[in-house]
């Protein structure tokens, strides 16, 4: 009956009876069979179907919620003895914020797979977001910060990997175009081009003499892409709110011209967000020290050569 029961917990899972025959490596009349079978045994419907979709009825969401911890208990301590000594194996799921992934994050994957060619790794390119445990194993998700911010409550572990400054940026041209905003208030004259997963939204904060402030920008352009918006911006299309390492050898070079330097910004952060388990994979631990120690170091080389 087991085995029954943790093919129907997949069913509800994908929300297909197709999807869970196929992860299965069964037919999807078997699969019909097992689930029909599963409900003679209990002597209850686990499921209502239609021609598209099938879902759980109110006993089988009760069955599913009941089991499913119980599944991912199992898996994780199967992972657990399967990971033991030093023949790490296995699939580590990451989703990561797109600017992170290119300028960090394939770099370090790549060594890492070098070293540990037993481990699988599935990288998923997403700025919002995902549901840890279920989809990945670890989020790495860019956002602002500023003082006195309250964080959504959460049980997950977030361990802090970049903290830089944003600044605000326009080309030269555009600003030959438009005069160059005095105080933030003069935003609302430009065309202003964000990233919504960034600043939740078309809100950008400013401080001033240890007072801050929040100002409503005008929703001209939005994209969740960082490198686009700065593409935008030496396109001379407005002014961006970007992490100063982006735009920082562009402001060097000329190509770009920071403006509202009066005023502090965010604090742009990139953060590595994990389960808490009470049987922690050997191979997720691995990597998430291997991740740190690489970038501490990445940043650190960084930092040198910028330096005077």
């Amino acid at each position: 009956m087991f085995d029954k029961i943790i093919f129907f917990c997949t069913v509800v899972k994908l929300g297909s009876l197709s999807k869970a025959a196929e992860e299965f490596n069964i037919s999807v009349s078997a699969a019909s069979r097992w689930v029909a079978e599963l409900e003679k045994e209990m002597g209850v419907s686990l499921l209502k179907r239609s021609t598209r979709r099938v879902s759980p009825s109110q006993t089988g969401m009760h069955l599913y919620e009941k089991f499913e911890p119980l599944m991912r208990q199992a898996r994780e301590m199967i992972e657990e003895v399967v990971s033991t000594g030093n023949d790490y194996i296995g699939l580590i799921r990451i989703a990561s914020t797109p600017l992170f992934a290119t300028e960090y994050l394939v770099d370090i994957i790549s060594a890492f797979l070098i070293e540990y060619p037993k481990i699988k790794v599935k990288l998923f390119i997403n700025p919002f977001p995902v549901d840890l445990v279920d989809e990945v194993d670890f989020s790495i998700r860019a956002q602002a910060t500023y003082k006195g911010k309250i964080d959504l409550d959460s049980s997950d572990v977030r361990k802090r990997l970049i903290s830089e400054p944003l600044v605000t940026v326009a080309s030269s041209v555009y600003l030959n175009d438009h005069p160059a905003p005095q105080t933030p208030e003069d935003l609302a004259n430009h065309r202003c081009l964000y990233s919504k997963s960034l600043v939740s939204g078309n809100k950008w904060q400013f401080f001033l003499n240890g007072k801050m402030s929040i100002y409503n920008i005008p929703n001209f352009f939005e994209c969740d892409n960082s490198e686009i918006l700065k593409r935008l911006a030496l396109n001379h299309a407005g002014i961006a709110y970007l992490p100063k390492s982006l735009v920082g050898e562009d402001i060097k070079q000329g190509r770009l011209i920071s403006i509202l330097d009066n005023y502090m910004a965010s604090t742009f952060d990139i953060s590595l967000f994990y389960k808490r388990r009470e049987h922690y994979p050997a191979r997720l631990s691995l990597f998430k020290d291997y991740l740190i120690e690489k970038l501490e170091a990445r940043l650190a080389t960084k930092r040198k050569a910028e330096s005077p």
